[in-house]
């Protein structure tokens, strides 16, 4: 493992780390050829930047990404069969506020859940101090990585190239790697890269209604003609057309035919074309590769956008969405991070019931036991959760059987003690 400051890029242990000079030519090709820049087969090359130039993969990307870093990433303590907030942990705060002095965590994980949906892979170099402790986490380009296994084939390795045009190696330990699906062993497929062909689609369809609302997608009228045309007066024929009914103050004017010319109008509408059935599909078919509600990127034309149906459709979100990502966030923070068996790493899901106080009372109010079963949680934790101080004597677990337990005895001991009065 190799101590580095992400700054200066300096090494503690040199050894661990080398320069490679430049990545070779087949792993440049390799990034190309795995889907950025490819041409699909509807003609149209399908990338970072033209594939968030379609509405439903920037909503699909931009909600799963903010979503995520709108979470608290906090780090817990194991006490017993217990668990506490570690905020007295070095990597609480790079976690939780600033992983490094360029940016808040906020756009962190931001710009590392965005490299990760649309390159399949989110890095980020950890940086430590002489003794080990972590002391940043910068992010780095996916473009500018290429993972390769040691010599011995038992660790990974990653060659990263910097802004001036080295290359350094480091040791799986000082890089955080969240791989997609696909993964290979090496590196995971984005569901962009995997949506290639239906981004691709989308784009046309898109750029084919652009040009039919500038331009029209057919002719809007034919001229018959009796007999056969020379190039010569077909080129007159166009040429007497454009000059009667070019520009604003000639559109409405009448079209002259001569010499047996019959002009029809062709009626060839946007129905026609399927257009509007096509991209309809196309929003559908992208959201399921990014494993999104198509009512979250604004798509309910099958579908309500009030009732139960949308709210279980959201929860489906946050369970094998949501969920699924930051589970392999978070045991990667641990292994490389935290490093024991006595700390963990969580992305508090409680947050999203901020936005939903009716949704946060019932939660809070089963928590602490009022539906007459054991609670889970007591009043100054409920306190604590929404910034409050704690009051004294409210640390106790509502817990039904003991209560009932503690007023028997009680109930017992006044019997005993009115006994005792009347006997007197």
């Amino acid at each position: 493992m190799s101590w580095w400051n992400p700054i200066s890029w300096v090494n503690r242990t040199p050894e661990n780390s080398y320069s490679d000079g430049p990545i070779a030519e087949e792993d440049a090709i390799r990034k190309i050829a795995g889907g950025y820049g490819v041409p699909t087969s509807s003609g149209v090359v399908v990338n970072e930047i033209t594939a968030m130039r379609v509405s439903t993969v920037y909503r699909c990307v931009s909600l799963i990404a903010g979503t995520i870093a709108s979470l608290p990433c906090e780090v817990y303590r194991r006490k017993g069969d217990r668990s506490e907030i570690a905020e007295d942990h070095p990597a609480f705060w790079l976690l939780h506020n600033e992983p490094n002095a360029l940016m808040p965590a906020k756009v962190f994980w931001e710009t590392f859940m965005w490299a990760a949906l649309m390159r399949g892979n989110g890095y980020a170099l950890i940086g430590r101090s002489a003794l080990g402790a972590p002391t940043s986490i910068s992010w780095v380009a996916s473009n500018c990585v290429s993972p390769q296994l040691s010599q011995d084939k038992t660790r990974l390795q990653y060659v990263i190239r910097t802004a001036s045009g080295e290359t350094r190696r480091f040791d799986q330990d000082d890089v955080l790697h969240v791989p997609f699906i696909g993964w290979n062993g090496l590196e995971g497929r984005s569901p962009m890269e995997c949506a290639r062909e239906s981004i691709g689609l989308a784009t046309a369809g898109q750029e084919f209604n652009e040009r039919f609302f500038s331009q029209g997608n057919a002719a809007d009228i034919a001229m018959e003609v009796p007999g056969k045309l020379t190039a010569e007066q077909a080129e007159r024929m166009l040429e007497v057309y454009k000059a009667n009914r070019s520009g604003l103050d000639k559109m409405r004017l009448p079209l002259i035919a001569e010499g047996g010319t019959k002009v029809s109008r062709l009626d060839f509408t946007a129905e026609d074309s399927q257009l509007l059935e096509s991209r309809s599909f196309q929003v559908a078919d992208v959201c399921r590769f990014f494993g999104v509600p198509p009512h979250m990127v604004g798509h309910t034309e099958k579908t309500t956008s009030w009732g139960t149906g949308v709210e279980q459709q959201t929860l489906g979100f946050v369970k094998f969405t949501l969920r699924v990502i930051l589970k392999g966030i978070e045991q990667e923070v641990d292994r490389k991070i935290l490093r024991s068996g006595r700390f963990f790493c969580k992305f508090n899901m409680d947050a999203l019931l901020r936005a939903d106080s009716k949704g946060r009372a019932e939660y809070y109010k089963a928590a602490l036991g009022g539906t007459q079963s054991p609670g889970w949680m007591s009043q100054n934790e409920v306190r604590k959760l929404d910034n409050l101080p704690p009051k004294p004597g409210k640390d106790e677990i509502w817990d039904p059987e003991k209560t009932a337990s503690t007023k028997g005895t009680q109930d017992q001991k006044n019997t005993g003690d009115e006994g005792d009065a009347n006997a007197v």
